[in-house]
């Protein structure tokens, strides 16, 4: 069974920025740009990194039930087949083995008895995935050619010396007229500067000179929602209502008039697997942290949580990336204990999706 968990993880890494294995750790990708190696001559397209984070050892559920779909089997079973795979990666890692995992990478556990993690180099990332890696040769540059300098015509020998007296009056001429025009550049040149330092302070008296104090003031808070979907008026579309943000991710619902068509159920990203309510005896419930309109934002955060120690994840509501934890709990105290912990942390209001579905977001 454990090549259905090694093909499990290999399949959901190309869907999900974090798998966890429950009681042995998680594999997490974050998206990376197209690299140049000036060395090898090479450009790689786009790709994912990976990497092992043991500490990610809660069960968020979603490995377990692609196991029991894809096996057309019970939960309890698709449990036991990770316990058994989690058992057999340990005891290949205590034998100083390497536990390999086809085309994601190798597992092995140094000296200090700590599980390292070796990719295999596949690239996760879905919009650049089957992309190849192109060979280039760079272009030489050519030299410019100097200009020719300008020979002076030859003087004409006259009897006397009088032609080469004339040539020798000509150039001492020329050059007293170069020092004269060398010497008036530097008288000028501190005038001109200080009239262009003059010229520069007057233009930007008169940019900024006559700026709003109040919208100075207002720049930071202007700047930190610069991702955030504009709010429309309610008389122009009764369905527009304020995005969330950073600073306000869970805003009131807006009044929707009595004609106006239903709005469009969002698909999210991934599967919602957690139990949405605060009954008692729960085994887990997904809050939602904050909200983003950029993916790559969502993605960022959604790094730090698990960096964390949070089992993060990611969904896609409409055109808003929501970003949060799953999270364990027995009594509705435990559960708000953890929301003002990532409050508190985070400066977000915490709310499950139920709680958003029944404020209309």
């Amino acid at each position: 069974m454990s090549t259905d968990v090694n093909k499990a993880i290999h399949e959901l890494l190309f869907e999900q920025t974090a798998v966890i294995v429950p009681g042995l750790g998680g594999f997490t990708s974050t998206p990376g740009t197209a690299t140049v190696d000036y060395v090898q001559d090479v450009i790689t397209p786009p790709s994912s990194k990976l990497e092992f984070n043991p500490n990610l050892v809660i069960n968020d559920g979603i490995l377990v039930q692609y196991l029991q779909k894809n096996n057309l089997s019970t939960y309890q079973a698709a449990e036991e087949i990770v316990e058994k795979f989690v058992a057999s990666v340990r005891e290949t890692l205590e034998r100083r083995e390497i536990f390999e995992i086809p085309k994601v990478g190798r597992l092995y556990q140094d000296y200090e008895h700590k599980i390292r993690f070796m990719p295999e180099g596949t690239n996760f990332n879905a919009d650049s995935f089957g992309l190849p890696t192109l060979d280039f040769q760079p272009l030489a540059k050519e030299k410019p050619k100097p200009m020719p300098i300008p020979q002076r015509p030859a003087t004409a020998v006259v009897e006397g010396g009088l032609a080469t007296a004339q040539v020798a009056a000509a150039d001492t001429n020329i050059k007293v007229g170069e020092t004269q025009t060398a010497s008036l550049l530097m008288k000028t040149l501190p005038w001109l500067v200080l009239l262009a330092a003059i010229l520069i302070a007057v233009s930007l008296y008169i940019i900024f000179g006559g700026t709003n104090q109040k919208t100075v003031a207002d720049l930071p808070e202007a700047v930190e929602r610069l991702n955030v979907k504009p709010t429309l008026p309610e008389t122009e579309n009764a369905e527009a209502a304020t995005t969330p943000s950073e600073d306000n991710p869970t805003p009131p619902p807006v009044a929707k008039q009595k004609n106006t068509p239903p709005k469009a159920a969002a698909v999210p990203e991934a599967a919602d697997t957690e139990q949405d309510s605060f009954e008692p005896n729960k085994s887990k419930v997904y809050l939602v942290v904050h909200s983003f309109g950029v993916k790559s934002n969502a993605t960022k955060f959604a790094q730090t949580l698990t960096e964390d120690g949070y089992a993060a994840q990611t969904k896609k509501v409409g055109n808003l990336f929501r970003v949060g934890v799953v999270v364990a709990y027995d009594t509705k105290n435990d559960l708000e204990k953890t929301r003002r912990e990532l409050a508190a942390k985070y400066k977000a209001g915490p709310k499950t999706e139920k709680e958003l579905e029944e404020m209309g977001q």
